[in-house]
């Protein structure tokens, strides 16, 4: 086994290299996003926008879930859990698009 000199163990230890810019640069564009926080003013409280979205894109998954057990169309969906969380996922999205995206 190679032992260390006393000097060069030192000098490893220590230091640490530096930040290259392209490690820096992705920082940078991810926090120059946070310039306002994303909140509602409801009734003098604010509120996250993220939390009025998903509950509006759950009730927009509920109402075309009853619309397609009306139909008879929800007997043939395969992965009702999957697919119910998936267009829940999916409105709670566009409703953040629609209503936040600039």
């Amino acid at each position: 086994m190679l032992a260390m000199s006393p000097h060069t163990e030192g000098r490893s230890r220590g230091r640490r290299a530096p930040l290259a810019v392209s490690q820096c640069l992705p920082i940078a564009l991810v926090a120059s996003g946070c310039s306002h926080a994303p909140t509602l003013n409801l009734f003098g409280s604010f509120f996250p926008a993220w939390m009025l979205c998903a509950a509006l894109g759950i009730l927009a998954a509920v109402i075309v879930r009853q619309l397609l057990a009306v139909s008879g169309i929800n007997e043939y969906v395969v992965a009702p859990l999957l697919t119910y969380s998936g267009l829940a996922l999916t409105g709670t999205l566009l409703i953040w698009l629609f209503w936040f995206g600039h």
